[in-house]
């Protein structure tokens, strides 16, 4: 599932993001995130990871074809969760990405939020 937030102040935008990620999960969810930009000229994201079991191989395709048409729309992306793999991900992620990524285990959400509104 997929749910995401309207951007704060600082247009951080907050996604949470729980169990096995379809593609038809980012088919209903990349027309809102397509408004927020036609609001904003610049987003973060604050994206909580729950009981996060991964993307089926549609829905990682979608997100990489959305980061890459937005790329240059992106601000700084604090991704938040439980797991090593996750923190792994989001560093081999980042290498691909030209916004800053950084991954924050569950005990530093604070910590999180401070830094992707900083």
């Amino acid at each position: 599932m997929l749910d995401i937030g309207q951007p704060n102040e600082n247009n951080v935008v907050t996604v949470t993001a729980s169990g096995k990620l379809t593609k038809e999960e980012y088919e209903r969810a990349i027309p809102e995130c397509e408004a927020l930009f036609e609001q904003h000229d610049r987003l973060r994201f604050f994206i909580k990871l729950e009981d996060f079991s991964g993307f089926e191989l549609g829905a990682l395709w979608e997100d990489i074809k959305f980061y890459r048409k937005h790329a240059n729309d992106l601000g700084r992306t604090a991704i938040v969760g439980e797991k090593t793999w996750e923190e792994w991900a989001t560093r081999f992620s980042s290498l691909f990405y030209s916004p800053e990524v950084q991954f924050f285990y569950k005990d530093r959400e604070s910590e999180a939020w401070d830094w992707v509104n900083g």
